[in-house]
């Protein structure tokens, strides 16, 4: 995988991959603060998906060829919600998709 290779990489020349925190977020970048600084960098989702991180979320931010990259938000441990294996998509203003186990999609706790 990419990332995998450019943090490899990265370990040579020691850059690699710092935590951050997001000062604010606008399209598909964010302005981050990390040990090394403060900068923007381009948020990196799977393809399908697209989020920007609030402000205040610790992310996972790596250098890239053009700046600095955000490549993952730290997501708070929810005990109980959901198994291994199972998917949950949850919006800060209450909605949630849940691919689970049993074969069905429960959309805020119903099932479709």
């Amino acid at each position: 995988m990419w990332i995998s290779r450019n943090i490899l990489d990265r370990k040579a020349t020691g850059k690699i991959a710092a935590a951050g925190s997001v000062g604010y977020g606008t399209d598909t970048r964010v302005s981050s603060v990390t040990s090394e600084g403060k900068g923007r960098c381009e948020i990196v989702n799977p393809p399908g998906y697209y989020s920007i991180p609030k402000q205040n979320s610790d992310v996972a931010v790596i250098p890239a060829r053009e700046g600095m990259m955000c490549i993952g938000v730290r997501s708070p441990v929810v005990e109980d919600e959901f198994e291994p294996g199972e998917i949950v998509l949850r919006s800060d203003g209450g909605a949630v998709i849940k691919l689970s186990n049993d074969g069905n999609v429960y959309v805020n706790g119903e099932v479709i």
